[in-house]
Parts: structure tokens; C-alpha cells; sequence
């Protein structure tokens, strides 16, 4: 059974899941980067860790190729939603949302920073205009 009056709370909590999802990519990316960056000098490793750090390498690469799936199935569940969708603004919306997950990250590290606060005040403005012209 559809409740046709929570389709803008849904909206609202895709888009959160979107943010974390590019979030969690992020963070897998950079472990893979520093490892694949470490793997370029593999001859300064013993053998042992050497093979560790290729399977932590495969482990994050994984990881990526799933959340990128999994960001693209939350982003049809998006468009599921929309009410006159418009194609134009699906790979901006991709953008504007990680934009937004990202300027939250930076105004975590300190909340009572106005320029971090105006950042992400912008940034979910931005986002939201955004994801009002896709849908």
C-alpha cells in the first residue's frame, strides 16, 4: 500500500542515503588510492605484506563497485518519485548531492565556524534547487 503523503519524506531520506552512499565510496576510495599508491613501491614490503595489503586493495575496490550500484539503484528509486521528471538534472543532482554530503563533513569538524555553517547552508540550497528541477 502507497502512502502518496510520504513521497516528499521519502524524497528527503533518499537523498540522505545518496550523501552517505558517495560519503562511504569516498572513504573507500581513499583507502584504496593510499594502498594502490603504497602497492607502486610493493618491492620496499615483505612478501606477506605485500598480499595483505593487495587483498585490502581488492576488499575496497569491491566496496566501491557495490556503492556505485547501490547509488544508482537509490537514484532510480528518485526518479520512481518524480512527479514531471527532467533527465537534464540526473547526473547534476549525482553532483549536487555530493556536494552537499561533503560540505557536512567539513562543518563537522567545526560546527561553530561560520564559513563552514555557510558553506553547507549553500550547499543544501544548491542541492535542493537541484533536486526540485529533476523532479
Amino acid at each position: 500500500m502507497e502512502n502518496k503523503d510520504s513521497q516528499r519524506g521519502a524524497v528527503v531520506e533518499l537523498i540522505e542515503v545518496i550523501a552517505n552512499q558517495i560519503a562511504s565510496y569516498s572513504h573507500h576510495y581513499e583507502l584504496y588510492n593510499s594502498l594502490e599508491t603504497d602497492l607502486m613501491d610493493s618491492d620496499q614490503f615483505p612478501a606477506e605484506e605485500v598480499e595483505k595489503m593487495q587483498e585490502e586493495s581488492n576488499y575496497h575496490y569491491h566496496e566501491m563497485q557495490k556503492l556505485t550500484e547501490q547509488r544508482r539503484r537509490s537514484m532510480r528509486m528518485l526518479k520512481v518519485l518524480a512527479v514531471d521528471y527532467n533527465e537534464q538534472f540526473w547526473c547534476l543532482v549525482k553532483h549536487a548531492i555530493a556536494t552537499y554530503q561533503f560540505a557536512q563533513e567539513v562543518l563537522a569538524t567545526d560546527m561553530y565556524n561560520a564559513e563552514y555553517v555557510q558553506l553547507a547552508a549553500e550547499a543544501s540550497q544548491y542541492m535542493y534547487k537541484c533536486v526540485s528541477k529533476l523532479l
